[in-house]
């Protein structure tokens, strides 16, 4: 490629896109998690002092990506009820539950890498920081479609942290086990959520 040509293709980063691109790479990558800002540059062809310009570490980045992947996962979870509105029924209760384990079933068959991101070895530091934004954030629909399920009657005693903990862990682990290409978690993701959603509202009876 002339030289000419080289500039032309990198013409929009310099017109205030690089910040932009920089996530965009970042999003698109099969490991998030292990990515440099000099893999990141050198993939956009810029140099990796044009990086730090916008980004002053890795962790910076991934940060801004982490917030990214946290709001995504919250307006699936929002495309599954509305928190702001109790169920009607003790069934729309019950779906509640489901719809909420097929939302992240989704997200972590769809986004594979962003999840592992945003539940991985920086998971606490970006929990504290997608609760900043104010508002529902994605870890307050769980304990209320679980709260849902007991002013229905649907479960019997008021849920606590440790139910919540535990309901997580269940939808949370059949994910992992999807991601692991574990056969008895490749079934079609609604039967997966029907089945893990099920199984928790009867744990939680015991």
């Amino acid at each position: 490629m002339a030289a000419s040509s080289r500039v032309s293709a990198l013409r929009p980063f310099h017109h205030g896109n690089l910040r932009q691109a920089l996530i965009d790479a970042a999003l698109a990558a099969p490991d998030i998690e292990g990515l440099s800002l000099r893999q990141v540059a050198a993939g956009l062809g810029v140099t990796a002092a044009a990086v730090y310009r916008h980004f002053r570490s890795r962790e910076e980045l991934l940060f801004e990506v982490a917030g990214i992947g946290f709001e995504r996962l919250r307006q699936r979870f929002a495309e599954a009820f509305d928190i702001s509105v109790a169920p009607a029924s003790a069934e729309e209760a019950r779906q509640r539950l489901i719809r909420l384990a097929q939302a992240y079933l989704w997200f972590a068959d769809d986004a594979p890498a962003l999840w592992r991101l945003i539940f991985g070895a920086q998971a606490e530091a970006f929990r504290k920081a997608s609760k900043l934004c104010g508002g529902p954030n994605s870890y307050d629909f769980l304990p209320a479609a679980l709260l849902g399920l007991y002013r229905w009657g649907v479960i019997s005693a008021n849920p606590s942290e440790r139910d919540a903990l535990f309901a997580w862990s269940a939808i949370h682990g059949a994910a992992t086990l999807r991601n692991g290409r574990v056969p008895a978690a490749l079934v079609s993701i609604s039967e997966l959520a029907d089945e893990v959603a099920e199984r928790v509202i009867r744990a939680l009876n015991y």
